[in-house]
Order: C-alpha cells, then structure tokens, then sequence
C-alpha cells in the first residue's frame, strides 16, 4: 500500500484529468462516458450497461467555481432531459455545499438581498433541498477505493510536489549561507569605507596645518 495519500493526489488533477478519474471509475461499474466541453466547462454524460441514451450528466470543475445561477439553469436543463445532473469537484467542498444551496434555497432560508442584490444563507447547506447531487473529494476517494481503482490512479497521478525533507534542509541552509555571505560582504564594504575616510581625514588635517605653518605660496 502507498504511503501516499490519494486524496492528495486527486487535488492536484486538473479538470481533464480529474474527468478521465471520473470515467474510470464509471467504467469499472459498466457505464457508457462521452465527455463534452462547452462554454469552457467540462461536462460528462454517463449511460448504464443496456442504456442507449445517457441518464446523468456530470459537471465537473476542480476549482468549485460554480456559481448559483448556473447551477440552478444546469439543473433546470437536465430537468427538461429527463437526466439525472451531478457536480463534482475536488476543490473547496464547502464552498460547493454553499454555491449548491444558494441555488435551491427558498426565500425563508435566505437573508435579505444586500447592496449588489446578492443574498446569504440563513440556514445550514444541507437543510436545502437540491434535485441535483454534488460529489466532492472525499466522495470520489471512497468511489475509487470501491472500485479497487486507488493504488492505480496514485501510480499514474502522483508526482512529488513538495522536495524531500532533505532537500527543504540544504535549501535553507544554502539561504542562510548566502544571507551570511551578504552580511559579511556589506561589513567589510563599511569598513572599508570607513577606513577610507579616515585616512581622508588625516590627509586633510595635515594638510590644513601645513598650510597654517607655512602659509601660503
């Protein structure tokens, strides 16, 4: 087993990635996938084993950068197709709860609409009821461990995206080094110049009591 943590993994997939994780994991249960992008949104349409047409649709956007007026009108389309809509992100899944409730709340279980015409929670996100299902990180983590899928998906995805402990270690001690380095170099630049300038002036008080013991030319 990989001591590295699949949830890990997952976050940093972007959304092309994170959709083929998706169509993994519905092929492993026997389902048809066609991916579509529209409007630079990344969707899926999935059809169980003996469906010829698709029964879900799945938005995907790793960012949960949903906003609730397309939510709602996304709902509102798949309403109309007869399909079952799903988002899915492995982003801010609060933040997803949030945007999904905004969407379907009723006026009693939101605040009063504020200087931009936008309106707050007054309730608990899952105290709204909403007709299409939101899927988040820790959803697709158990869907990919069901599906024996986790040790495969770690092996393809993962990349080192922080250095060894080792590495951070030579990393600051190189820094400090360099800081010291810079340090010594500004002192004895000031020593220098301070030397400098003594000897200047001593030159010039030589020269000024020559001048007071001679006079001039």
């Amino acid at each position: 087993m990989s001591d590295v943590l699949l949830s890990s993994v997952l976050s940093f997939l972007d959304t092309d990635d994170a959709a083929t994780v998706v169509e993994r994991v519905r092929s492993a249960r026997g389902e048809r996938t066609k991916r579509t992008a529209r409007d630079e949104r990344t969707f899926l349409f999935a059809a169980p084993e003996g469906e010829s047409q698709p029964t879900e649709v799945v938005w995907i956007d790793v960012e949960a950068a949903f906003d609730a007026r397309s939510v709602e009108a996304f709902a509102e389309r798949c309403d109309g197709r007869g399909i079952d809509g799903t988002l899915l992100t492995t982003g801010d899944e609060a933040r997803a709860e949030e945007t999904l409730a905004l969407a379907f709340a009723d006026d009693e279980q939101l605040d009063e609409p504020d200087d931009n015409g936008d309106r707050a929670l007054l309730v608990d996100p899952v105290e709204v009821e909403a007709p299409i299902e939101l899927v988040t990180l820790p959803d697709l983590v158990g869907a990919l461990e069901d599906a024996d899928l986790d040790e495969a998906i770690i092996d393809e995805y993962h990349e080192p995206h922080e250095p060894e402990f080792e590495d951070i270690v030579d990393e600051i001690d190189a820094e400090e080094a360099r800081a010291a380095a810079e340090a010594d170099a500004a002192e004895d630049a000031g020593s220098g110049r301070a030397l400098a300038l003594l000897v200047a002036a001593v030159v010039i008080a030589a020269v000024a009591a020559a001048f007071v013991l001679f006079g001039p030319f």
